[in-house]
């Protein structure tokens, strides 16, 4: 798990920003920020305690009011109490790797400024965290340092083993070893073990069974008597013609004079004709109509501002321009600031050209837009072009975007970050 400690009240929206970042390359439920949601009644020097032990990475996000005061005398990080101090204190005592990530310009705390027991976080190799447009480029960095760490530090599990190894001894010859816990590696031989004889009971059964399947099949004849055909005989009726007696076996008793059928010619069926009817297109058929009607629909309501038919566009999970893998809340914000910086907007949609998918109901379309946004009350405006690449699917009959990326030409890009984060 990746736990975030951080103050509110100094950088509560870049850790949130960074929180969802993380959770999108390392999943939901391996990234941890809430440390000051703890239950009433509660010894939270406790609870901050067993998250830690779940935690192998944590990630101090330090801003420019992280010591939560002004002077020595009434800063926070100097309560023993202080939740920040308790975070980053138990982790270092514990030995949990501490990444130090200074928001924008925020300087590395020194160590003559730091308590006793966070000393040792101004030795830590930090990394800056731009807020800007360089915050994605800045989390790569982060995340491919984590994946590092988490490669290769132990769990408090293993921690915990490791010491428990320094104070035990070897097993005397003649003494009871200790209980196995589940997931040791003696385990696997136990399990071999049994797999082989259960293995070995397996075959033992198969060949019984076979044994007595081919007994039993050799006490019936091995030439039963002829049957007579005139019973089985298929419609249409044919007529009987005398034949000679067939050989009876000499074991067989009382067999009727079967038919001969030599001299009757096999008499087919007459075969229905089928009307064969057009091909229809499956129901999750993309048609080009379809796609463009679509992408100008998009523009239009971006236009005015139609926000819920905007999001109804879109997939449940997008992946969505550099940002990775975004829900359509992450897109709602994007286009709310979006929306805020430039109240006035207009697009043109040029050629469209479609790449269908080998799966039926996917296609990808690359297009031009043209755009001019302006914002009358400060006087700016903006226009160029962009390209654009969407991955559409038809998902239980409606259109939706799975994969929308966008690169962007003009006087500036600055629209398109501000419908980020």
């Amino acid at each position: 798990m990746i736990a975030i400690s951080y103050r509110r009240e100094d950088s509560t929206p870049v850790a949130g920003r960074l929180h969802d970042r993380l959770q999108a390359d390392f999943g939901k439920g391996n990234v941890f920020m809430d440390f000051d949601s703890i239950p009433y009644g509660v010894d939270f020097r406790e609870q901050i305690k067993q998250t830690l032990e779940r935690a192998r990475v944590v990630i101090a996000v330090i801003g420019p009011t992280w010591f939560g005061g002004r002077g020595r005398g009434n800063r926070r990080i100097d309560d023993p109490t202080d939740f920040v101090r308790l975070e980053i204190a138990t982790a270092l005592q514990r030995g949990i790797p501490v990444i130090p990530v200074l928001i924008d310009d925020t300087p590395m705390p020194q160590v003559e400024n730091l308590p006793a027991d966070l000393k040792g976080l101004a030795f830590r190799n930090a990394l800056i965290l731009d807020t800007g447009v360089d915050f994605h480029h800045h989390a790569d960095r982060l995340i491919a340092g984590i994946r590092e760490l988490v490669k290769d530090s132990p769990t408090q599990d293993q921690r915990g083993k490791a010491e428990e190894g320094k104070v035990r001894s070897i097993t005397r010859a003649g003494e009871i070893p200790p209980k196995k816990e589940r997931g040791s590696l003696a385990e696997p031989e136990e399990s071999k073990k049994l797999t082989y004889l259960g293995a070995s009971v397996l075959v033992g059964v198969f060949i019984a069974v076979a044994g007595w399947y081919f007994v039993t099949r050799s006490g019936h004849p091995k030439n039963p008597p002829a049957i007579s055909l005139a019973v089985a005989t298929p419609v249409p009726a044919l007529a009987e013609t005398a034949a000679p007696t067939a050989t009876v076996n000499p074991t067989a008793t009382a067999i009727s004079t079967p038919v001969s059928l030599a001299a009757v010619p096999p008499v087919s069926p007459p075969m229905p004709t089928l009307a064969v009817s057009p091909a229809t297109p499956p129901e999750n058929m993309i048609s080009d109509d379809e796609v463009k009607a679509f992408i100008n629909a998009h523009y239009q309501a971006t236009q005015r501002k139609d926000l819920d038919y905007l999001l109804s566009q879109y997939d449940e999970v997008v992946d969505y321009r550099t940002d990775g893998r975004r829900d359509r809340g992450f897109i709602r914000n994007g286009y709310l600031n979006y929306f805020n910086r430039w109240p006035t907007a207009s697009f043109s949609v040029g050629e469209i050209r479609m790449v269908r998918s080998p799966i039926q109901n996917a296609v990808t379309a690359y297009f031009e837009i043209r755009y001019f946004v302006r914002d009358i009350a400060s006087n700016r405006s903006r226009q160029g072009r962009a390209d654009e690449t969407w991955t559409i699917s038809k998902i239980f009959g409606a259109l939706k975007i799975v994969s929308e990326k966008e690169t962007v030409h003009g006087e500036s890009p600055a629209r398109y970050p501000s419908r980020r984060h």
